[in-house]
């Protein structure tokens, strides 16, 4: 079943005197749109769960005039007849127990009794809840607890309440449950303590992506009817106060509804807002005032091999870096990548020492040639630059640069992008570069896996060979009050000594 138009759902919400223009703009651009998989972040009291019912109830109404074979018979007789016979049904709230989606169900009930359009309903204390209405409609929750329970049932629509604690089997379980009718499927949830795969798809979801996702925030100040006062509201700017600031991650998850990366991410630095197109500046006479050049990064089998095409130019807050292509691939030798290199149209701008490389590039990798060396050959790249830095130095150069904003990445940079956990993984096996983990996403040490870090690398060579290390304050040598007090009280003899001897 197709998301109804807005021309058809607004009638319902119009009935039942549901005014999103007015009290909640954010709801509004969610329940107007007809994306097949809407995914909904809500904020402390920004209403996903009311924009969820409020989606699903004129399919719901609808379903009957859609699929008038199903419920009619050939004289234009409704089939169903008020039987309470248990029927499978057309759709479901799902949530990670029985409890999260009864409040989606509520909300359907309630708008459903307004319309009259209600058979019979059963809510036990413990299991699931169900609905039929008139016209023989069936509306239940269902827990997905057990992902394998998932069966037997093709279903018009589904809603996935507070998914963020969903597991991932679970989602693809509810995906094969709506195929079958061409069906739609709301994620709504929080960020707060949300699994990694929602997360990912949340922030995918704010581009094109694989899944077909589309990200809607739904920020607490977006609703008027419980902060008035929208952004400036007090109760909000209480929230921000106490949270720590409106750059805070706590006040970012609760109230502003935004998807935050992983915590176990390296670079946190880099955020959506970096991911973008810059138009690279121009001379008067047409020609680019920037500098162009690139930083590689081998990856030998069976990482990848990481390319970064990069401009930069003179700013008044300090020279601005452009990431604004990319060669991602496995399984690549060189003369292939050279190739690659040498047909970019950017490639003419570039001059003999204009490549950075991984110390690695000089190493015999299975007994071959160094990569450096093909370079030197094959390409205008005579002098080459590569030199050892300590991995710490390199991440803390990237952060800064990042935290300054003088660094934009161009959103087709998609291997980049994957490994600084902020888009689609390039292949099957990668994630983002990260911190080692607990099973409960604890941090256990500050060395990052060496693993799909090879863009970044690149990038880091490249910003500490033009900009040098990030300068740090010298630490003076802490006083230590205990060793000084020691000092001051230790005796002047020694226990050794002939005038401290025992029976003398």
């Amino acid at each position: 079943m197709d998301r109804l138009p807005w021309s058809v759902t607004k009638l319902y919400y119009n009935a039942l005197d549901i005014e999103f223009e007015k009290y909640n703009e954010a709801q509004y651009n969610v329940v107007k749109s007809q994306d097949r998989f809407p995914l909904i972040i809500g904020g402390e009291r920004g209403g996903k769960s009311f924009s969820t019912a409020a989606i699903m109830l004129p399919h719901i109404d609808m379903l009957p005039e859609i699929r008038k074979e199903r419920f009619y018979d050939e004289n234009g007789n409704l089939r169903y007849k008020g039987e309470r016979k248990a029927l499978n049904p057309d759709f479901v709230l799902f949530g990670p127990s029985y409890a999260e989606p009864r409040i989606e169900f509520s909300y359907l009930e309630d708008w459903l009794r307004q319309l009259d359009n209600i058979s019979f309903t059963s809510k036990p204390q413990e299991g699931p809840w169900r609905l039929v209405t008139k016209t023989g409609v069936v509306v239940a929750t269902w827990s997905t607890d057990d992902p394998a329970g998932i069966r037997a049932i093709d279903l018009e629509g589904a809603a996935a309440c507070e998914c963020g604690n969903m597991e991932w089997e679970a989602v693809e379980r509810i995906q094969g449950r709506i195929g079958a009718k061409k069906g739609f499927c709301i994620y709504s949830g929080t960020m707060e303590n949300a699994k990694r795969w929602y997360v990912k798809m949340a922030l995918e979801g704010e581009r094109q992506n694989r899944y077909g996702v589309k990200t809607y925030s739904l920020p607490s100040w977006e609703n008027k009817s419980q902060f008035p006062g929208g952004y400036d509201d007090p109760e909000i700017q209480r929230w921000a106060t106490f949270y720590g600031g409106v750059e805070s991650e706590t006040f970012m998850v609760r109230v502003a509804a935004k998807a935050v990366p992983p915590r176990d991410r390296v670079i946190r630095e880099i955020k959506e807002k970096h991911i973008r197109k810059v138009e690279i500046p121009r001379k008067d006479d047409g020609t680019y005032d920037a500098h162009f050049e690139l930083c590689i990064d081998p990856g030998y089998l069976p990482s990848a091999y990481a390319v970064l095409f990069v401009a930069s130019w003179d700013t008044p807050d300090g020279k601005f870096w452009y990431i604004f292509d990319e060669i991602y691939k496995q399984e690549t030798q060189n003369e292939q990548i050279i190739e690659l290199i040498k047909k970019h149209r950017f490639y003419r701008y570039m001059q003999a020492d204009d490549l950075t490389i991984d110390v690695s590039a000089k190493r015999h990798a299975d007994g071959n040639e160094p990569a450096i060396e093909k370079f030197k050959k094959l390409t205008k790249f005579r002098s080459p630059y590569t030199k050892y830095w300590h991995e710490a130095s390199l991440i803390e150069r990237i952060r800064t640069t990042a935290n300054q904003g003088l660094l934009a990445i161009h959103p087709n940079c998609q291997g980049l992008i994957a490994e600084l956990g902020l888009g689609e993984e390039v292949f099957p096996e990668m994630h983002p570069w990260r911190y080692p983990t607990d099973k409960g996403g604890i941090i256990l040490n500050e060395k990052p896996v060496d693993k799909w870090n090879h863009s970044c690398k690149a990038l880091g060579y490249l910003l500490l060979r033009r900009l040098g290390p990030v300068e740090r304050a010298s630490k003076s040598k802490p006083f230590n009050r205990i060793n000084e007090r020691l000092s001051n009280e230790r005796p002047r003899f020694s226990i050794f000594s002939n005038n401290n001897k025992r029976g003398s």
